[in-house]
């Protein structure tokens, strides 16, 4: 069965004037409800390892674009640049019309507006004229597609005007058969251009149980100015808490080998010290900067190993790690005792135990920059954590 829906999609009609490429923006948009602090705004038409700063989200939610053409940081920009058929996203049609000024003008699109905070994404913006309209690919074809607009950002090598009509024959014995049309009227001038890109009829079908609809007329249109219907869509998916230890962590004065040397413990509650090792290589551990102690009384043993990740973004990464893999509790029995996740004196400790061997291996975090590894033979976890008790880290911080 075949359904057509026409539907008039009416909005401001805007006139552009293909005058100058995009220059800094003078009417600010701005993030509804927007709580997340001062942020930069990136975009990388030219690989995520090449982010190019475009502008800044203030704390109350102002976008404030400062579109800078200067490219000459980014090494072999051309190897990211297609056609501007190609960059607009005309690819296959089974009837095409092309007017194009410069045939040898290349451009890099970018849909993505990223934001950045500590120099690393935190989040998108995504501009639309509604939200549902981001869900207008992949499987949501398979329901119902929104109307509206969306816009984008170009870098173009060179002024080109590009005009065409892409015409695709959509067919589906029974169920569908229509032409989906796509309009292209760009103006590039060199730099940065904004495109609108607009979704102005569907094609609603259905097949028994099966509904869906698909893109029928679309318009791609170069721009000077952000439509004033243009919203502002915020996807943030940083965890704020673990963002702000790892900056303070990145900010801090690593321990230095003397100071480990001053501070180490003769004994540590009943055992005692038999060795230690500083800057030891450890495994799966991208820093040196830990102090390896052991200590002994009979048969009872104690490897520790403290790991100081400050300075180091690999080792404050296993630091939050540890940090969210302790965030709940869990325990799963094993055939030789457990391995679980608790509290333990207010501090969030993962637990290793095989009681048939009287192993436990206790891993944890402690004033707010050490890694902390305990290995045991012959005690318990409420045994072990104990004798970590008599630890004063505090001592190894003070200089």
């Amino acid at each position: 069965m075949k359904t057509k829906t026409y539907v008039l999609f009416l909005f401001i009609f805007i006139y552009f004037q293909p005058c100058k490429a995009q220059q800094t923006q003078t009417e600010l948009p701005i993030i509804e409800n927007y709580t997340k602090g001062e942020l930069e705004l990136k975009v990388t038409p030219f690989g995520l390892e090449n982010p190019i700063s475009v502008g800044k989200v203030t704390a109350d939610g102002t976008i404030h674009f400062n579109w800078n053409s200067d490219i000459s940081s980014i090494k072999d920009p051309q190897f990211f640049m297609s056609s501007i058929k190609n960059t607009v996203g005309m690819t296959f049609c089974n009837d095409k019309e092309i007017e194009q000024s410069n045939e040898e003008a290349k451009a890099s699109n970018t849909k993505e507006l990223l934001l950045y905070k500590y120099g690393q994404p935190v989040g998108a913006l995504y501009p639309a004229t509604q939200k549902e309209i981001e869900d207008n690919t992949g499987e949501n074809r398979y329901k119902s597609l929104v109307l509206g607009s969306t816009i984008s950002w170009a870098y173009s090598d060179s002024d080109v005007v590009f005009k065409a009509k892409c015409t695709v024959n959509m067919e589906r014995e029974n169920v569908y058969d229509f032409k989906e049309v796509t309009s292209y009227t760009i103006h590039f001038k060199k730099g940065w251009n904004i495109i609108l890109n607009t979704l102005l009829e569907k094609e609603d079908w259905k097949n028994g149980e099966e509904l869906g609809s698909l893109p029928k007329t679309m318009t791609k249109t170069s721009i000077t100015k952000i439509p004033t219907t243009i919203n502002w869509y915020l996807n943030y998916w940083a965890n704020d808490e673990l963002l702000e230890i790892k900056h303070q962590l990145l900010t801090k004065t690593p321990i230095t080998k003397e100071h480990y040397e001053n501070w180490l413990p003769k004994k540590l509650g009943k055992l005692e010290r038999t060795g230690y090792e500083i800057g030891k290589e450890l495994e799966r551990m991208p820093t040196k900067n830990n102090v390896n102690l052991l200590f002994e009384k009979g048969s009872k043993k104690i490897d520790l190993t403290i790991v100081d990740c400050a300075g180091n973004k690999d080792a404050v990464s296993a630091y939050t790690l540890i940090m969210d893999m302790a965030s709940r509790d869990w325990k799963d029995n094993t055939e030789t005792g457990y391995n679980s996740a608790t509290e333990m004196d207010g501090k969030r400790v993962m637990t290793e135990y095989n009681e048939k061997e009287a192993k436990t291996i206790l891993n944890y975090n402690a004033n707010g920059r050490f890694l902390i590894k305990a290995e045991a033979i012959d005690l318990t976890p409420e045994e072990l954590w104990a004798t970590l008790q008599n630890l004063q880290l505090e001592k190894l911080i003070t200089p």
